[in-house]
């Protein structure tokens, strides 16, 4: 299951990390959000060595949310060696996400 992680720990977490991480910015009362896990959750188990996924809940981290400019829950953010390469809102499939991956792994 994704970490969730907060603002103090997104720099060691994230902007430190020497691959690549998707952040899942969510809400626990977002049906859509909801949707989204098992994805995330299948992703995980498939590239357990190669891409690290993340959430943060945009009720309680402000400080993510204004820095990256969250406009909506799910957004997600993909992160390579510190760097945005791709972000997206809403609900995806899980082959869109693999695209995103394997172009950017």
């Amino acid at each position: 299951m994704a970490e969730r992680i907060t603002y103090r720990e997104f720099d060691e977490k994230i902007i430190a990390y020497s691959g690549l991480a998707i952040v899942d910015f969510y809400s626990d009362t977002c049906v859509p959000c909801k949707r989204m896990s098992p994805v995330l959750a299948a992703l995980e188990k498939q590239y357990p060595d190669e891409v690290y996924i993340a959430k943060v809940n945009v009720a309680y981290e402000g400080e993510l949310v204004e820095k990256y400019q969250i406009r909506s829950a799910p957004t997600f953010l993909f992160f390579k060696n510190g760097e945005v390469v791709e972000r997206f809102s809403g609900v995806r499939k899980k082959e869109e996400l693999e695209q995103i991956i394997e172009a950017n792994k």
